[in-house]
């Protein structure tokens, strides 16, 4: 469409083709209305819309300056339906034309150069425009050697050349338009590419450059000591860890140093929420949580403090304000992994395809997290998948986890899904003499006359009780006490508490509202949990309907059907 000895817009004869990209083509035109001045013509050669939409764009960011930094925009016309912009020639050519000329540069030229592109970058990103395109190809130099930054076409578009892309921009979910991050990641790997005449994934396959950028493997150690560390700094394959804007780069490189500002407020955060995480592991609920908030109180934005009040509230099955601090978390930091609590979230909230998509991802991590196959195995369960689960809890057992919750989980499915046999029973016997679920459950199914029905409800798997991770059952013993109609007081210590009509329960209650097994304690220290057994007229705690199953702590009135006892969950409670 354009060609050389062309003059266009009555004024610019066409001297020479520059280069070419997606876009179009660049030409080199001499301004007949100022003799000896040269400008770039910049122009599409299709025109498809989304070259068009580029060049708008890039003609409204250029616009937005008058840097000495940035490649100046002079106007536009248009030349047989194509739309021209009229741009600074910068006679010097690209970063890249001199690297392919000469190759590496030396430490000096480049730490000048670097200089001036933070400077240009953190002016640009102060107009709200992140460039996304930041490479040698773009970086121009003036007749007299000034140092430019050119092609704007893809500014706040989110995509670019993927050789200089961060990890965040190939993985996904991308990050917003406007974070600066991105080309400090690009500068960065165009600093190294300065100093070593390479670029880093220039020879790998995309499937290995995206395993160096994870692996940080972006900075040959042949550079000197504080190069290597301001650059490993600019091309951290996660956001938070980089530096956050183009002026914290420059600074590093003027300083030859990654400045390091210690937050008191900070790091006490990490060691209440590092205190906090202890004291959950102990099942101390109370303390852990006065400890997490302790800490976003000095910390509001500290990961670890919000990771670890999540898990506080999502232990003790407060589901949403457990949703609440682990969006906080995602929202300061979107690249923690958080799949096994937002997994385990998912399953206590009954949204087991989801649940089993996220805990998946976090077992893909995480192979031996046996807390996290138990949650799987969980979802599998509760969707019927019972020889699914009964698969994974056979898996896990060959690898003989200390925690027992692997061979009661995998009774019950095999009894549900009608394949248990009397070898089955007889080692389930034996399993029995050391685990209370275990035993509970074989009691259950092999229970004549039977408190469930054979078809109709309830059904089995209604008295049935599957059995969490968190269970220890080896642990020690925890004292709690019942209150019972008539005002008698009862203490146990026994790990599961049935309530029920018939007179084998550990609490029979004689009314015709209360099924033969209504509900079941599981009592253990700091770990009290109320389960109602698909029970006729069911159970209440404090007057709210238990659903599955309720955490007790502290004293709390119990309607069993019509009957209403009192609960402690430790022995002292009750006077």
């Amino acid at each position: 469409m354009i060609s050389i000895g062309d003059r266009l817009d009555a004024k610019y004869l066409v001297k020479g083709r520059l280069g070419s990209g997606g876009f179009g083509e660049v030409f080199l035109a001499e301004d007949e209305a100022i003799p000896g001045r040269y400008v770039a013509l910049k122009a599409l050669s299709g025109p498809p819309a989304a070259a068009e939409d580029n060049l708008i764009w890039e003609m409204l960011a250029l616009s937005q300056f008058n840097h000495p930094g940035v490649v100046s925009f002079h106007h536009h016309f248009s030349h047989a339906n194509q739309r021209v912009l009229v741009m600074e020639y910068c006679a010097g050519g690209s970063l890249a034309d001199r690297l392919n000329a000469t190759g590496a540069m030396g430490e000096n030229e480049v730490v000048r150069w670097a200089a001036v592109l933070c400077d240009t970058l953190a002016a640009v990103h102060g107009k709200g425009i992140v460039h996304h395109d930041i490479k040698p190809a773009n970086v121009l130099l003036s007749r007299d050697g000034a140092i430019k930054l050119g092609d704007f076409g893809v500014a706040n578009r989110n995509t670019g050349t993927r050789m200089y892309l961060p990890p965040e921009m190939l993985l996904g979910p991308a990050p917003a338009k406007t974070d600066p991050r991105v080309d400090v990641y690009a500068l960065g790997l165009t600093l190294v590419e300065m100093l070593t005449g390479e670029h880093p994934f220039e020879l790998l396959a995309p499937e290995e450059a995206l395993a160096a950028r994870m692996a940080h493997q972006t900075v040959p150690g042949s550079l000197p000591r504080w190069v290597q560390e301001v650059l490993l700094r600019a091309t951290h394959p996660t956001p938070e860890l980089r530096f956050q804007s183009m002026a914290e780069f420059g600074e590093a490189i003027a300083s030859q140093r990654v400045p390091f500002v210690l937050n008191g407020n900070h790091i006490e955060a990490h060691a209440l929420a590092e205190k906090s995480e202890r004291h959950l592991a102990r099942k101390q609920w109370k303390l852990a949580e006065k400890l997490a908030n302790q800490a976003l109180v000095l910390s509001p934005d500290c990961t670890a403090a919000l990771l670890a009040a999540g898990r506080c509230q999502l232990l003790i099955r407060r589901t949403q304000s457990a949703r609440q601090f682990f969006s906080r978390a995602l929202d300061v930091n979107p690249r923690i992994h958080v799949q096994k609590e937002l997994g385990w979230l998912q399953l206590e909230e009954g949204h087991l395809p989801i649940a089993i998509s996220l805990l998946s991802e976090h077992l893909d991590r995480h192979g031996a997290d046996f807390e996290a196959c138990n949650l799987l195995l969980k979802c599998f369960y509760l969707s019927a998948r019972y020889d699914v689960a009964e698969g994974l809890a056979r898996q896990v057992m060959a690898h003989r986890p200390l925690n027992p919750c692997f061979e009661n989980n995998r009774f019950i499915c095999r009894q549900l899904a009608g394949e248990c046999s009397a070898v089955d029973l007889k080692d389930a016997s034996v399993g029995a003499r050391g685990n209370p679920f275990l035993a509970y459950n074989l009691a259950v199914a092999t229970e004549t006359p039977r408190s469930w029905a054979q078809t109709g409800t309830p059904a089995l798997l209604d008295k049935l009780v599957f059995q969490e991770f968190r269970f220890d059952v080896a642990g020690k013993a925890n004292p709690m006490s019942i209150r019972v109609p008539g005002g008698a007081k009862k203490e146990t210590s026994a790990p599961l508490v049935s309530i029920g009509a018939w007179a084998k329960n550990n609490i029979a209650l004689d009314d015709a509202s209360v099924s033969r097994r209504h509900a079941l304690i599981a009592n253990f220290p700091n770990d009290v949990w109320l389960y109602d057994l698909g029970s006729t007229r069911g159970t209440r705690v404090d007057d709210n309907v238990v659903a599955g199953r309720a955490f007790l702590d502290g004293v709390h009135r119990v309607a069993v059907g019509r009957i209403e006892i009192e609960v402690g969950a430790r022995a002292d409670l009750l006077v």
